[in-house]
């Protein structure tokens, strides 16, 4: 390794690959730094015992252009979730679908009891008014979403059996106090996309992506612990290199001393079982649960993600997950929604996730996030928090190398 590089990225999330892919395009000088032993940062996979089990409940979105663009991968390849979602409510399951993509659904989403006739209505409006919604271009006062909810006139049934359940999975906040313009972006990007996982998992993205990068540009387990006035950075291994420029990506911004990043935090278990589940391509959502907020049976979307026949759960909570008290109620929990007896459920794995999704509260897009002129910085902090935030990130970090 040099001991000089005209560009230094610390970070192999989506981000930092994003760029560093950039970077190699164009013949720019730069290493990449990850402390971590592999890549991809918030995005991940382990793979256990015949199972791919993602680090958290994660999906990826086909309507993703510009990390399509980065991707070699057929996204159209991908398993896809059903749109919409089953759910538990008084003792009885109700699907609530999109029609406009199945038409089969109409029926069972016209009589669902998640809603009223009204708000199935109010869902197709703002269905088209967000068609092609970006946030850099809402000029709205900016709100949480549960009061956007309240103010576009759903009532409270539809906010409890189906907004808050669904998109507590996806900002893993159950209050929905995130922001109504991340919110809108999300419900765009699922109007003109579909939730979709790849066939080996989420780490395949990341994987993608470095796949990119000649071996020697990329270096992990090098933890980057200190930058100097001169110049350089300073790993935990004592080494000392040099740089023109420095591109930090969010947690490794921090380096810089200027402001925090806070997260939202999560818990994911997973259990298999050998039973099979009807309507198995949905999130199945559990408004009326203090425990469980929605349940993917991941092997139904992607078949590779369990073996000998099994059915892979993964489950996401709403409380921290103890092993001692909860294992036996989830197991109770999974033969009263899905059938069968407790002991028809294994447990696999589980993940407790301090660092989930980025809290994207009320203003979040309208306050200046940006360190000092003397670093670039990236990452869904910067932009939003998503996959597609992270790789526009990337990429206008190494835009701005070219100023």
């Amino acid at each position: 390794m040099k001991q000089h590089y005209d560009i230094i990225i610390v970070g192999a999330g989506i981000s930092g690959l994003s760029c560093a892919y950039k970077c190699q395009q164009n013949d720019r000088d730069f290493i990449l730094f990850e402390k971590s032993d592999r890549v991809g940062g918030r995005v991940g996979s382990v793979k256990e015992n015949g199972f791919i089990f993602d680090v958290g409940f994660q999906v990826y979105n086909t309507a993703y252009k510009t990390t399509n663009e980065l991707l070699d991968l057929d996204v159209n390849k991908f398993g896809r979730f059903s749109p919409g979602a089953k759910i538990f409510v008084n003792g009885q399951s109700t699907i609530l679908s999109d029609p406009l993509r199945n038409i089969s659904k109409l029926p069972n989403t016209l009589l669902s009891r998640a809603g009223t006739i009204l708000d199935k209505i109010k869902i197709l409006q703002l269905k088209l008014s967000l068609n092609k919604y970006e946030i850099k271009h809402d000029q709205t006062n900016d709100v949480s979403t549960i009061e956007f909810l309240e103010n576009y006139g759903f009532s409270e049934k539809i906010i409890k059996n189906f907004f808050q359940p669904f998109f507590s999975g996806i900002f893993l906040e159950n209050e929905l106090k995130t922001s109504s313009k991340f919110f809108k972006y999300v419900f765009s990007n699922f109007n003109n996309g579909i939730a979709a996982l790849p066939q080996n998992g989420m780490q395949e993205i990341p994987d993608d992506l470095s796949s990119k990068l000649n071996a020697s540009r990329l270096k992990l387990n090098s933890e980057v612990v200190k930058i100097d006035n001169n110049n350089f950075i300073e790993l935990k291994n004592g080494d000392r290199i040099g740089y023109k420029h420095l591109i930090l990506t969010n947690e490794s911004s921090m380096l810089a001393k200027d402001g925090q990043i806070d997260y939202n935090p999560t818990s994911t278990i997973y259990f298999s079982s050998r039973l099979n589940v009807d309507d198995g391509s949905y999130i199945h959502l559990f408004p009326e649960e203090d425990l469980i907020n929605n349940i993917a049976i991941v092997s139904e979307v992607v078949p590779t993600y369990s073996q000998d026949d099994l059915s892979l759960f993964s489950i996401s909570l709403k409380k921290k997950y103890k092993k001692e008290t909860h294992d036996i109620l989830i197991r109770q929990k999974l033969a009263h929604y899905f059938g069968g007896k407790d002991s028809d459920y294994t447990f696999e794995k589980s993940f407790s996730i301090i660092k989930g999704t980025i809290k994207q509260r009320v203003n979040f897009f309208d306050k200046e996030k940006n360190l000092s002129s003397k670093y670039i910085v990236c990452g869904d902090y910067f932009e939003n928090g998503s996959i597609e935030g992270a790789s526009i990130s990337g990429i206008k970090a190494y835009e701005q190398l070219k100023k």
